[in-house]
């Protein structure tokens, strides 16, 4: 008599295999469009952080202090505006004890200030110049966070109040 044991035969094996990474090519491309732009707006928030940040510190120290973005808009860099404002190292986050801050943007996230008033130095592009009573030098600057094909994300700086807002979606024909 003869027994049979229990198993998978090589056929029943090479059909669940099939089925698996049919079902991972349907499933791993839309993994990539659960993050959307999450890079994106994490840059947007950071461009936020740093205003308040420089206004911050601006009111603290009771000396004017200038937020920037580098030239090739990956970076933002927090510190007194002076002639040395691109000397020096920085902290990489805001510590109570950090007068300078510079930090990267995330992935493939870039920044840029529209229609800029100072082209900067080559090296940083000011975004705004936060005076001690708390304003800004520079009104309704729009600082444009972009990454791949998603449109970007604009953050208005506030002169009068030194504070910022996320700006609605741009309509299709560049209006805002």
């Amino acid at each position: 008599m003869k027994t049979s044991r229990p198993g998978f035969t090589l056929l029943e094996l090479t059909l669940v295999m099939a089925m698996i990474l049919i079902l991972g090519a349907f499933v791993v491309p839309s993994l990539g469009a659960l993050k959307g732009n999450a890079d994106q707006r994490g840059a947007a928030d950071a461009v936020r952080g740093r205003i308040a940040d420089a206004r911050g510190l601006a009111m603290e120290h009771g000396v004017p202090y200038r937020l920037a973005l580098s030239a090739g808009g990956t970076r933002l860099r927090v510190g007194p505006d002076g002639a040395d404002f691109a000397a020096g190292g920085a902290a990489e986050v805001a510590t109570p004890n950090a007068r300078v801050i510079e930090t990267g943007l995330v992935g493939k996230v870039s920044a840029a200030v529209e229609d800029p008033d100072d082209a900067g130095d080559g090296t940083w592009v000011t975004v705004g110049t936060f005076q001690p009573d708390g304003t800004c030098r520079e009104d309704n600057v729009v600082v444009a966070v972009s990454e791949g094909d998603f449109p970007p994300l604009r953050v208005q700086l506030r002169g009068v109040t030194g504070s910022s807002k996320l700006l609605p979606p741009a309509k299709p024909g560049g209006q805002p």
